[in-house]
């Protein structure tokens, strides 16, 4: 079964006129998550390993800078063989 989880946070110093207050901070994070995610099972749902029969496993981190008021999100992959990472990154990197 195909599994995600989510790292996102926020660092630095809220400048005094903050694009974001904490709030719509939090509501970002969840657009992020379900978009993300929605994302991710759209191109993921029926996808296995067909040597080992086991789903990739997706760590998405994010950390939004407060001074520059910019989010970094990274996804880190995880699967049972290289030869299904190969074939998880080309499905990732492909266009919806």
């Amino acid at each position: 079964m195909l599994q995600i989880e989510f790292d996102l946070r926020a660092e630095g110093d809220e400048l005094p006129d903050a694009f974001l207050d904490s709030t719509e901070l939090e509501l970002m994070f969840a657009g992020t998550r379900r978009s993300t995610g929605d994302s991710l099972r759209r191109k993921f749902a029926a996808v296995v390993c067909g040597e080992h029969g086991s789903a990739p496993k997706f760590t998405i981190s994010g950390v939004y800078d407060r001074a520059t008021e910019q989010m970094d999100l990274r996804y880190h992959v995880d699967t049972c063989c290289q030869s299904f990472l190969l074939r998880v990154m080309q499905i990732l990197n492909q266009r919806e």
